[in-house]
């Protein structure tokens, strides 16, 4: 049987970063790979490293839901093609992990895959600013096998106490790893870790495990998770701005001091900047307070250089307003 990993957790809290971790330090097993993302364009696949590993990606939806189907025939042509040991499943930051896992456990392709755990990757640094508002990032908390701080150091120990105590309240079974840029990730693969019974015990501990608050000082923060919504990322909005033309930085420069959206809770793109040596590829990456833009060098066959793009997901956001301002940061 094919073990199937589910890689969970918030926008921004370093998937795809452990995922290459995972892929560097695991060479003798022959992965494949299904990146999902919410939007309708994906940059998470473009930043794996290519390793020969087979990589599919499924864009515009969620695979709790929009694209479960696909998620099926994916998995059914990675195991068609008897090219893979070890299939990891990343989903989207905004999908609910119980109808992932439900989706093995309803068919085990006639017993050729076994699920074998749900790890929750945890964002040390900004989880307190995302669990208020988005219920999805306490659910897939409470859901995991295994749960990994990440970032834990940048995170002060004020934070991390924090969140160990939020997550020995929703969920005291899991498994907790920190990430000090030195995990091994050996600890993630072939664990066994998953149970059916999981999934029975979901159903029961929603509604309690959606009101613990991490930070226990917002009165208001049990009426906004009262209410149970089948799926949180229909309610958030996706701005997509793309282009064939370069970017001014100084201009670029201006947007993200002054004009940045503020409900934005996530974004990230590669951008072609016109630089003094010319034009010059980056890679934009937005989480909580930071932003960040570094040089990048695609090692994937199939990368689109001529064009940028960029997504921002947030609520409530004004589509019109931010494809504008960016319009205006183009050379």
């Amino acid at each position: 049987m094919t073990p199937i990993t589910i890689l969970t957790g918030f926008l921004g809290s370093g998937k795809t970063t452990l995922l290459n971790q995972i892929l560097k330090q695991n060479p003798e097993i022959r992965f494949g790979l299904i990146i999902n993302e919410f939007g309708e364009i994906g940059i998470d696949g473009q930043i794996i490293e290519d390793s020969g590993e087979e990589m599919v990606e499924i864009s515009n939806g969620c695979v709790c839901c929009v694209v479960r189907k696909d998620l099926q025939d994916t998995v059914k042509k990675l195991l068609d093609s008897k090219k893979v040991q070890y299939i990891i499943v990343e989903a989207s930051g905004l999908a609910e992990p119980a109808p992932v896992a439900q989706t093995f456990s309803m068919d085990d392709f006639e017993g050729a895959v076994n699920l074998d755990s749900v790890i929750c990757l945890v964002d040390a640094l900004n989880y307190g600013l995302v669990e208020k508002d988005y219920r999805i990032a306490l659910e897939q908390l409470a859901f995991a096998d295994i749960i990994v701080l990440n970032k834990v150091n940048e995170a002060s120990p004020e934070q991390l106490e924090k969140l160990r105590e939020l997550i020995q309240k929703i969920n005291p079974e899991a498994t907790l790893l920190e990430n000090q840029n030195d995990l091994n990730t050996k600890l993630l693969i072939d664990t066994g870790a998953w149970s059916i019974d999981k999934l029975t015990a979901a159903d029961s501990t929603s509604d309690s495990d959606s009101k613990v608050d991490l930070d226990h000082d917002h009165d208001d923060h049990d009426s906004k998770h009262t209410h149970h919504h089948d799926h949180e990322h229909e309610q958030v909005d996706e701005v997509v701005f793309t282009s064939t033309k370069t970017l001014d930085p100084n201009k670029l420069d201006m947007w993200l001091q002054t004009k940045f959206p503020k409900n934005v809770i996530r974004a990230k793109g590669f951008l072609n900047l016109q630089t003094p040596t010319g034009e010059n590829l980056y890679l934009f990456q937005m989480v909580g307070a930071g932003k960040t833009l570094k040089p990048f060098i695609p090692t994937r066959k199939d990368f689109d250089y001529q064009t940028s793009r960029i997504v921002l997901i947030g609520k409530d956001l004004d589509k019109n307003q931010i494809l504008g301002d960016l319009a205006e940061t183009l050379v």
